[in-house]
């Protein structure tokens, strides 16, 4: 498989140019990136978030972290982040951890990660371990209309649970 039916037929009915890219079996967006030699920056990668019963899709990229505190004060609501057991039938032809960060292909709200939204050329995972999806700036930012952009993610740090955050949201955010 090297990508999956749903995220082909979205991109297909977004009529979306896309380009696949093989890449060795890696278990992370971060690995995914270095093995197919593009900047983690540019990966989109996918974290499920749960507020109740409804689950929602934050994008953010790959060498970063989701910062729940940030989602929760721009949105208004508190989340949690999904466990993989709850994502089980939620991502149809897509192999367990290995999620196409485009959420409407999967009929789910997406927030992203504002910094996503300049960035020339984004990558995907394609729904498996060995695939990302090259996609343009122009179809990225049609495909993220509906999205929330928000600041939701920082550069991951180092050590703890209670790791530093290297940037904050702005003031009256």
């Amino acid at each position: 498989m090297s990508i999956s039916p749903v995220l082909a037929d979205y991109l297909g009915q977004q009529r979306v140019h896309y380009e696949v890219l093989e890449h060795p079996l890696t278990t992370s967006s971060i690995a995914s990136a270095r093995e197919a030699n593009i900047p983690a920056d540019k990966l989109a990668k996918a974290v499920i978030v749960r507020r109740g019963e409804r689950y929602s899709m934050c994008v953010i990229p790959a060498s970063n972290q989701l910062v729940l505190e940030w989602l929760k004060y721009g949105r208004q609501h508190s989340y949690e982040i999904a466990e993989e057991r709850e994502l089980l039938g939620l991502f149809p032809g897509c192999e367990e951890g290995a999620i196409p960060g485009l959420g409407e292909a999967f009929h789910m709200d997406v927030i992203i990660d504002d910094s996503l939204m300049d960035k020339k050329d984004i990558y995907i995972e394609a729904g498996n371990h060995t695939h990302l999806i090259h996609i343009n700036h122009y179809d990225f930012d049609r495909l993220m209309m509906n999205a929330w952009p928000a600041p939701i993610s920082c550069i991951k740090g180092g050590g703890t649970s209670d790791e530093q955050y290297y940037w904050a949201p702005p003031e009256g955010w």
